[in-house]
């Protein structure tokens, strides 16, 4: 009976040890690499109905009627609508008692910046034994706008780590005092980030599209969202995250939430970091 109660006891031991080291980031290279056992993707498709109407429209407008006449200026003689001025960025949101993070352009602003960048660090509770450190940087022009960012995933009961990143390419249809909206795309990469001795290293590339926007309702408040989805390598990975922060001069104390979806495998939790504004 002794034997057989250690035999047991070791059983569930190994047991026990076996899946504390088969951790999330063990199954994220599953996915990427299309070893799960999950073989079989779904793909939807749908089609888009387009409705087209016509209406037909008079040379002229009516303007005005005196006496039962009435008079019709032609559309060409319309006067010209001024042209709106330009936006420029201030140095940070807010900048001077000012509303929001851009303002139209006036003849002797001495801050009338084309362009702005944005530096951040961030650290993460992804729940289950698993951290997330993560930094990034954004330069914003007045049509595009390129970005980078990386995470560090650190799963210590399963002696394990990975890197996933992201570079886009981004245009930037909106440039508003109280907002900014960015729709691009770019690559996904996978970095392993075990130490030598701990498992065969693994690394993967992918496609990405990406929105974010960043709004400035009322001083000192800033509300940032990021939605992505593309490949990385075999698997989908998509992400979405949201922070509302809080402006210190050009520094941005913001907390939010951020989940990172890499094939059946999720990763998300709350986060909290500081923004540079410059």
């Amino acid at each position: 009976m002794g034997r057989i109660g250690g035999l047991l006891v070791a059983a569930v031991v190994g047991l026990g040890s076996a899946e504390a080291h088969a951790g999330r980031l063990d199954s994220v290279r599953s996915e990427v690499s299309g070893s799960s056992s999950s073989g079989s993707s779904s793909s939807s498709s749908g089609g888009s109905g387009s409705s087209s109407g016509s209406s037909d429209w008079d040379d002229g407008c009516c303007v005005g009627s005196t006496a039962g006449s009435t008079t019709t200026v032609s559309a060409g003689d319309a006067p010209p609508r001024p042209a709106a001025p330009p936006m420029r960025f201030r140095h940070y949101p807010y900048e001077g008692g000012g509303a929001g993070y851009m303002f139209a352009l006036r003849p002797g602003d001495d801050a009338a910046r084309k362009r702005a960048a944005q530096v951040w660090a961030e650290g993460a509770w992804q729940g289950r034994g698993l951290w997330r450190s993560a930094g990034g940087l954004r330069l914003d022009g007045r049509i595009f706008g390129v970005d980078g960012d990386l995470s560090y995933y650190l799963e210590p009961a399963a002696h394990d780590a990975l890197y996933l990143g992201t570079a886009n390419l981004s245009v930037i249809p909106i440039h508003a005092e109280r907002g900014l909206l960015r729709l691009g795309g770019g690559i996904n990469t996978m970095i392993d980030g075990r130490l030598p001795g701990e498992g065969p290293r693994e690394y993967a590339l992918g496609w990405n599209i990406t929105t974010s926007m960043d709004l400035f309702p009322a001083w000192p408040v800033v509300v940032s969202g990021r939605v992505d989805l593309g490949r990385l390598y075999q698997a989908w990975m998509g992400r979405a995250r949201a922070s509302v922060g809080v402006m210190l001069w050009r520094m941005e104390i913001y907390g939010g939430y951020e989940h990172t979806q890499v094939g059946r495998v999720g990763m998300g939790g709350p986060t909290l970091g500081i923004r540079v504004w410059i």
